[in-house]
Parts: structure tokens; C-alpha cells; sequence
């Protein structure tokens, strides 16, 4: 009797310790963070922003004594802060579930983000995995420690991963006991409390790579709904996403174009490449450059135009642009040069920085619709006006609809959309009249 409960007991204890050496053989990383002098071991800050401060607290803590910390002032989104660090990718495993002790004090928009890297240090992509803060421009959240988690695909060919607290607008966040583990999963969707616009997450079948200068670039083509195109060609819409620029916009950004947009257009949705791991800049562009860049923006957006070009026809007289939050200077940028591959475009809920643009004197001929919310205190309200002002005195056809909520996509979003592309239209056909 004794042998058998001996032997029972061993195999328990032999069962035991290979589930939990299989567990441990696919944590990529633990942190708690209780190691380091000015900032944890292994972690980086990223630039020195006027209204942030990166805090390594010892005085807050889930468990032990200090946590990591990012804390906003400056009432804008970007540029965009954060403490990240770096580390091998050595599984089998197709995907990392990040995990985290969060805590939040009148956080508006922040993130655990994961970004994956070739043995070259260039960038494959990344995910947003945990998201903190309000969404569509809700009040602030504060929060005491909770645990968050969210998983992300690992691209084919990373050989780095790197794991970012980012905060985008004003508050406070800490993170704590943070573990990232490889798992085998199909569904590598964020979790839902984390979604913000993105939603769905991409589907990539439809991803263009071009060649920009000695570089590459690349954006997401949605073909349009009516097959037959009409005698001048399709309409274009070029739509540059917010946020990050990333892929995972690309639900939304196709809802724009089943909701927005009639049956005759075709979208194209660059994609922001990041030239650096500290790259603050979205859409870098002629007047506001980031370190290492290969080409601009409007570079980039006129490779695009072009390539869709080849595949479709495409009618010159309606290619116009969409950018919101941090994709709307590029588009200033991009519709004031004196040469542009579109008519006309839409900035919504945007900054507008005219010592970073060209003169508002190159856009005559062109249309830009301005979409703000005087509630915006994200991109002050003042900014958009004092654009529609410039431009109205370069004479530029443009015009400045506002919308309830502050900033984000509130309300009726595809109906707002869809009355700037109207208006645009509006004016290519008055212009086409003229002549």
C-alpha cells in the first residue's frame, strides 16, 4: 500500500513539474519591475516631451514597490510618449498574449503596444493589445489596479519583439506584473474591452506593395462596388487613418467606403510605416521629418494614387484625400503642395500648423472640407478655424462643418463623412461645368 501511494505521489509530482516547465518555456518575459536605478532594466524612454513625464514610481505599486509610469499634461494626442524594451523571439508559438496590472488616473487614450522587428531591425507591423483610457471621446477613466490582457499575431520573420506602455492623450497610467507568453492561436484579435476604432482587427488579402524611392511602401485597396466603371473613370478616396496609422484601421476604414461612398469609388488606405522604435511622427512628411525615413508622406500618397491608377481607371478630377487626428496634417501637406495628386480632401478633428505646410496659396483650384467639433480639446477647435480663415483668404474653396461630442468619431460619423465627400463632389462637378 505504502508503494503504491509512493508511486502515486512521484508521478503527481512528476505530471506537476513538466506542466509547469512546458508553462515556463513559453513566457518570453516577466517584469515587475523592482530592478533598476533611474529606470527599470532593460527599459527605454523614448523622448524628452514638453508635458510628459516618465516616472518610475516607487511609490505605487500593484505588488512589491514600484511600477512604471507615463504622465500627461500637454492636452494633445502626439507626439506620442512611451517607455518600451526589447527582446528575442525564439518560439514555435504564432502569437504573444501580453498581460498586465493596470491603473489609470483620468487617462483619456493610452496602450500596451507590441511591435515585431526582422533580424534587420525593420519593422513588420504591431498590435495594440491593451488599451486604457476613454473611447469616442468619453470622459476620462480612473481606475485602481486591474489586470488587462489582449494577444497579438507574430509575423512570419520577426526575430524581435518589442513591448511599449504608449499614451497618446492627457492622464495618467501605471503598469505592473506585466507577463507576455507565446501561445498557438487562430483568433489573435485584442481583447473586445480594448477595441477602439480599429475593431475587427485587418484582414490583409487586399495589402499593395509599391516601390517608393529605394524603399517600399504599402496600402490597403478596396475595390469599388459598381464593376462597370463610368466613361471618366472611378473615384478615389486616399483614406489615412488616426491612431497610428496601422493596418488594424482598415474595418473601419471599409465601413467608410460601404457607408460614405458611392458605388462608383474606389478607397485606397496607406499604411504608416515606422522608421524607428521611438518614431513619434505618424505621417512624416516634407516640413515635419522623422529620423532614418525613406520618403514622406506625400510621397507615399502619390505613389498610391499612381498604383491604383495602373490597376483601375481612375478619374483625375475626383481624387481626393481623408485624414483624421494625426493623419489630417498629412493631408494639408500633401493638398498645399504646388503640385498634388488630388483635388481636394477632408481633415477632420486635426491640427493645422502652418509654419509645417506650404503656402495655402498653392491650393487654389482644390477643395478642402474642414471636420471639427468645437468640443475638441484633443485639437483645439481655434486650430481649425484659423485654417478654414487662411485658406479662405488664399482663396481656397473650402468650408468648416462642425459636429458634436469632442474629439473622436461621434455621432452620425459615416453621415459626416459622406456630406464632406459629397461636398467635394460638389465642387468637381462645378468645376467640371466651368469647362
Amino acid at each position: 500500500m505504502k508503494t503504491s501511494l509512493h508511486l502515486i505521489f512521484a508521478t503527481a509530482l512528476v505530471i506537476a513539474f513538466s506542466v509547469n516547465v512546458s508553462a515556463q518555456e513559453n513566457v518570453a518575459l516577466t517584469e515587475d519591475f523592482e530592478t533598476g536605478t533611474a529606470m527599470p532594466d532593460q527599459w527605454r524612454s523614448g523622448a524628452s516631451i514638453s508635458g510628459v513625464e516618465y516616472v518610475y514610481d516607487k511609490n505605487n505599486s500593484k505588488s512589491g514597490e514600484r511600477s512604471l509610469s507615463l504622465q500627461k499634461s500637454a492636452k494633445r494626442y502626439f507626439p506620442i510618449a512611451q517607455w518600451f524594451r526589447k527582446f528575442d523571439y525564439d518560439s514555435k508559438l504564432n502569437a504573444i498574449k501580453i498581460a498586465s496590472q493596470v491603473k489609470a488616473e483620468n487617462a483619456t487614450k493610452a496602450m500596451v503596444d507590441v511591435s515585431f522587428l526582422d533580424s534587420a531591425g525593420k519593422s513588420l507591423g504591431h498590435h495594440w493589445t491593451i488599451y486604457i483610457g476613454a473611447k469616442g471621446g468619453g470622459d476620462p477613466v480612473t481606475h485602481d489596479w486591474k489586470e488587462r490582457s489582449g494577444v497579438a499575431a507574430i509575423p512570419s520573420d520577426t526575430a524581435e519583439i518589442v513591448i511599449a506602455l504608449q499614451i497618446y492623450g492627457p492622464g495618467k497610467v501605471w503598469i505592473d506584473d506585466l507577463e507576455a507568453t507565446y501561445v498557438e492561436s487562430d483568433d489573435t484579435e485584442e481583447e473586445k474591452d480594448g477595441k477602439d476604432e480599429k475593431e475587427e482587427g485587418a484582414k490583409l488579402d487586399n495589402l499593395v506593395e509599391i516601390d517608393i524611392d529605394k524603399d517600399k511602401g504599402q496600402y490597403l485597396h478596396v475595390p469599388a462596388r459598381n464593376e462597370k466603371a463610368p466613361e471618366a473613370g472611378y473615384g478615389l478616396l486616399v483614406v489615412l487613418p488616426g491612431g497610428n496609422g496601422s493596418a488594424d484601421f482598415h474595418p473601419f476604414v471599409s465601413r467608410i467606403h460601404a457607408n460614405s461612398l458611392g458605388d462608383d469609388f474606389v478607397l485606397a488606405q496607406p499604411i504608416a510605416k515606422k522608421w524607428t522604435d521611438d518614431q513619434e511622427i505618424v505621417w512624416p512628411t516634407t516640413k515635419l521629418k522623422v529620423k532614418k525615413m525613406g520618403y514622406t508622406t506625400e510621397k507615399l500618397i502619390t505613389a498610391v494614387v499612381e498604383d491604383v491608377g495602373k490597376k483601375t481607371t481612375i478619374d483625375p478630377k475626383r481624387v481626393y484625400l481623408m485624414g483624421w487626428s494625426s493623419g489630417g496634417p498629412a493631408v494639408y501637406a500633401s493638398l498645399l503642395r504646388a503640385k498634388s495628386p488630388a483635388v481636394g480632401g477632408i481633415a477632420a478633428m486635426s491640427v493645422y500648423k502652418p509654419k509645417l505646410l506650404p503656402k495655402p496659396r498653392n491650393a487654389r483650384g482644390r477643395s478642402i472640407y474642414i471636420l471639427h467639433s468645437p468640443d475638441d480639446r484633443v485639437c483645439p477647435h481655434w486650430m481649425a478655424r484659423e485654417g478654414h480663415e487662411a485658406l479662405t483668404e488664399a482663396k481656397v474653396r473650402t468650408t468648416l462643418a462642425e459636429y458634436k461630442g469632442g474629439h473622436g468619431w461621434q455621432g452620425d460619423m459615416y453621415g459626416n463623412i459622406k456630406a464632406g465627400v459629397d461636398w467635394l463632389e460638389a465642387g468637381a462637378k462645378s468645376d467640371a461645368d466651368e469647362e
